[in-house]
């Protein structure tokens, strides 16, 4: 299983930070973090529209609240940033920066989620790990179980619990 992600605490925002080294040429998973079809596989039902201002929208198949954010950096091939807001108006959107950073024969990928709320912190953590590991299933060849990550999120809870509490 791949090692947790990190907490920083920062100003009383924290920030989920992963790298992960994946099989895959950078144009691969850069595909999948942009192509709607490629998001659904591993992430959510997704709108992306990949320009500087465009705009993002995931849902959830197991009911989780959607998502809405705006795009503040694009490189293709290299990196999308973009605002994350459940969209109920109550929230403050934090922001999401995936960066592909090109190795010899593979493919780091950089994901921090900044801004992020104490209460919401390790629920995230463990999210975004069980869907970085669909992910690498994805990439591999292999169908990520649906609903995508839910009893290995289940299963890191408690570790980003602590992580966020440690932190």
């Amino acid at each position: 299983m791949a090692a947790l992600g990190t907490m920083e605490r920062s100003d009383g925002a924290f920030a989920v930070r992963f790298s992960r080294d994946l099989d895959a040429t950078p144009e691969s998973v850069f595909r999948c973090l942009v192509d709607p079809a490629q998001l659904s596989k591993w992430l959510a039902t997704a709108t992306v529209e990949p320009v500087v201002g465009g705009g993002i929208h995931l849902r959830w198949d197991a009911g989780h609240d959607e998502i809405r954010g705006v795009v503040t950096e694009f490189v293709d091939g290299r990196v999308l940033e973009c605002s994350w807001s459940a969209g109920d108006g109550d929230d403050v959107p934090s922001l999401l920066r995936l960066e592909v950073e090109p190795l010899d024969g593979t493919t780091r990928l950089h994901l921090v989620h900044a801004g992020v709320a104490k209460d919401e912190a390790a629920d995230l953590g463990a999210r975004w790990q069980s869907h970085l590991e669909a992910l690498e299933e994805l990439l591999a060849g292999r169908t990520p179980a649906r609903p995508v990550g839910a009893a290995r999120y289940e299963a890191l809870l408690g570790d980003y619990r602590a992580l966020v509490e440690g932190t």
